[in-house]
């Protein structure tokens, strides 16, 4: 059930809006540790095998661990980890996530963004980075239950999907940059964090979260390019012709340039017999 404090439009947050989530007495009761999801099998399979790693390690509580080595070292080659960090240190998990705000925030590319935080305390202290990040890029915020959020400007708040419930989500949608930090706890403490640039599992997360916005009837925009547009480029036939027209260039530039350092190098040599006929032996002394 959502309360809307104000009428509804594209941009639920401005500063005379907002929206708030109906506490968890109101909702139905949920469990703290997330479930596995049938609806995102290459995120559970990412999941799975770092369980069964830890599992098959003896480690209980990873979060605690001086040092993740051990057990990188035994993910490595796991098939459902290809192009993915996995992350159990907390200061390393919101490292990741700086990161990729940061990167979203300096460019500035359009595209979408994702944001799930289950604690509703930190949204406050990254008001002014999210509001950057919603000016420039549509970017949607899944709530928990009971959070009240204010002044994010074009920042839009949707429902948190049940399945993610105790998740933290970090989704950038943008042209050549897609990008996912998800973790999520483990019943027996700490948690598992996944920081991938994999597109197999950005396209199943950001399908799943544009579903959950489109839903709660948000206009959501579609997923972006792998790769930045190019003024001018539609196509691989495109790139050729820019080709041939820059190694043009390039011959044009390079003719040019050896003229250049032609005349440098005639230049030095006029000044060279200059300083040697007005310095030598058969210089005009100067009078007495």
């Amino acid at each position: 059930m959502i309360h809307a404090l104000s009428s509804r439009s594209t941009s639920p947050f401005s500063r005379a809006s907002a929206v708030r989530i109906a506490p968890d007495s109101e909702a139905p009761s949920l469990p703290r540790v997330a479930v596995p999801s049938v609806a995102l099998p290459r995120i559970e399979g990412a999941f799975r095998a770092v369980e069964m790693t830890l599992s098959s390690l003896g480690i209980d509580r990873p979060h605690t661990l001086r040092s993740p080595q051990v057990v990188e070292e035994a993910l490595e080659g796991v098939s459902a980890l290809e192009g993915t960090l996995v992350i159990l240190d907390p200061a390393e998990l919101r490292a990741a996530e700086l990161d990729l705000e940061e990167t979203v925030a300096d460019e500035r590319s359009g595209g979408a963004v994702f944001l799930s935080i289950p604690n509703p305390m930190e949204w406050a202290s990254r008001r002014g980075r999210y509001r950057d990040i919603a000016s420039s890029s549509a970017t949607f915020a899944f709530i928990e239950p009971g959070a009240t959020v204010k002044g994010f400007g074009k920042l839009v708040a949707v429902p948190r999907p049940r399945l993610i419930k105790g998740w933290r989500v970090f989704l950038a949608d943008t042209p050549g940059f897609r990008v996912v930090v998800i973790s999520r706890p483990r019943a027996s403490g700490g948690f598992i964090g996944l920081w991938s640039g994999n597109s197999d599992l950005v396209d199943e997360m950001a399908d799943f979260l544009r579903c959950a916005a489109r839903d709660a009837g948000q206009d959501v925009p579609a997923a972006a390019a792998p790769v930045p547009p190019m003024i001018g480029v539609a196509g691989s036939a495109e790139v050729w012709k820019m080709a041939g027209e820059l190694r043009g260039l390039r011959e044009i530039r390079e003719g040019e340039l050896r003229e250049i350092a032609r005349a440098a190098a005639l230049r030095g040599v006029a000044m060279r017999r200059e300083r040697a006929r007005t310095t030598g032996p058969m210089a005009k002394a100067p009078a007495a």
